[in-house]
């Protein structure tokens, strides 16, 4: 029974936040949305604390911190991850692949596509083309535009 008037009330909380930040509207909406969501999480984690559950939110930011160190080798793929940011932002739509031009892709642009450094060898172009394509193919859910840039920057490098 007092499960059931905690849900009623927290239901009830809502409804009137709702209802208030619906509102107002501007810089009042955004202040009220931004107390609204830290005091949910401070309710939460208060009671996390008092109900003896805290551990999982520790055990949580735990793995977070251990997998902290695998996040750091994937932002040597940032130039590349960018410049797709950077297209799609400008009006390319991610479904669809952009135009089809015939410019010539440069030697400097499949470097950055396979994230390699001038002084590479082949076999360091064959890895990073194995190591991109695992990420991008079409058959693991990846862009068929993604594939053709990164078969395209590989025999760049290798011709």
């Amino acid at each position: 029974m007092a499960r059931l008037i905690i849900l009623l009330a927290i239901i009830a909380i809502a409804l009137i936040l709702w209802h208030k930040i619906k509102k107002t509207s501007g810089e009042e909406r955004k202040k009220l949305v931004l107390w609204s969501v830290g005091g949910g999480i401070a309710v939460i984690l208060g009671g996390l604390a008092i109900t003896g559950h805290l551990n999982i939110i520790t055990a949580a930011i735990a793995g977070l911190i251990a997998l902290l160190p695998r996040a750091v080798h994937l932002l040597k793929y940032l130039p590349f991850l960018n410049r797709l940011y950077q297209q799609n932002k400008n009006g390319a739509q991610p479904s669809s692949p952009p135009p089809v031009t015939d410019s010539k892709m440069t030697i400097k642009q499949a470097r950055e596509i396979l994230a390699l450094k001038p002084d590479h060898t082949k076999e360091d172009v064959i890895q990073a083309h194995r190591r991109m394509m695992q990420k991008v193919h079409p058959d693991r859910g990846g862009s068929d535009y993604l594939a053709a840039q990164i078969n395209t920057a590989k025999d760049v490098l290798l011709s």
